[in-house]
């Protein structure tokens, strides 16, 4: 059974509301946008010219991250996860996660790690203070459709996916043998990822709303488009997103797209 982000262990680092640092209450803007803000922070991190984590670190983070997004953002992933939660936590603790759940304290990622001072992450605002979904600011990666998404919306679009992945493994397990006929292994390139989604017979339309990313940029990833990605870290976090929503491995084709991806920047500067 191939693994994915959905099916990988729970990370030790915190749940996911605190990996994301938002309120068990999240609405779907809400999380789409803390995942944004958490991409910021680790291409900030990345580019940081006194950074101490090494680029394994980092991308177990985007990982966690992705993990983190592509759970909640699948109200029946959700559900689910909810459900883990409450069955590993006291009875005390129960009633708080209910109501909210505290962002995780870590140390800062510019501190070395022989400091000992750790930073808390701001609390997440109070329901009486949150501002109404229309009136959060929304990354202008995100399809200005799942603003207005449903949650009945939602189910459906995960349900029918579920369907179309299930439905291909035979199709896909052929492509996968007539690309080894021709090469000896499977090589994840743009044009492969395209052409298992279209095997699917799934829309980049239909990507954008699973993902909430804009099928702009989905279809970059496809043609290779480097330029249309603001940094490595915004590239992996919305390969991460892509791959997962049509259950293909993750490891094999974030190692050799990124490897793609720094072939082509060495090639540039050369």
């Amino acid at each position: 059974m191939t693994t994915t982000l959905e099916n990988a262990s729970i990370p030790e680092e915190g749940n996911y509301y605190q990996i994301l640092a938002i309120p068990s209450t999240a609405s779907l803007v809400e999380i789409r946008k803390a995942y944004e803000e958490q991409l910021e922070a680790a291409h900030l991190e990345a580019i940081s010219a006194y950074s101490l984590f090494p680029e394994e670190q980092t991308e177990q983070k985007l990982l966690q991250i992705g993990q983190a997004f592509v759970t909640l953002a699948n109200p029946i992933a959700r559900a689910k996860y909810d459900d883990e939660i409450r069955l590993t936590i006291d009875s005390e603790q129960q009633t708080d996660f209910q109501q909210e759940s505290a962002p995780i304290s870590e140390t800062p990622l510019t501190e070395k790690p022989a400091q000992t001072k750790t930073e808390t992450a701001a609390p997440p605002h109070k329901d009486e203070n949150k501002q109404p979904e229309e009136k959060l600011e929304i990354p202008k990666s995100v399809p200005t459709e799942v603003v207005g998404q449903t949650q009945e919306q939602r189910q459906d679009f995960y349900l029918n996916l579920a369907v179309k992945n299930e439905q291909t493994e035979e199709s896909i397990e052929e492509y996968y043998s007539r690309l080894r006929a021709h090469g000896g292994n499977v090589s994840f390139n743009g044009a492969v990822l395209k052409q298992i989604r279209e095997l699917k017979s799934i829309t980049l339309d239909e990507l954008a709303k699973i993902t909430c990313i804009r099928s702009t940029y989905l279809e970059a990833i496809e043609e290779e488009n480097f330029k249309k990605f603001t940094s490595e870290i915004y590239l992996k976090g919305y390969l991460i997103c892509y791959i997962e929503a049509m259950k293909l491995p993750a490891e094999q084709i974030i190692e050799e797209y990124i490897n793609l991806y720094k072939n082509q920047i060495e090639a540039e500067k050369g």
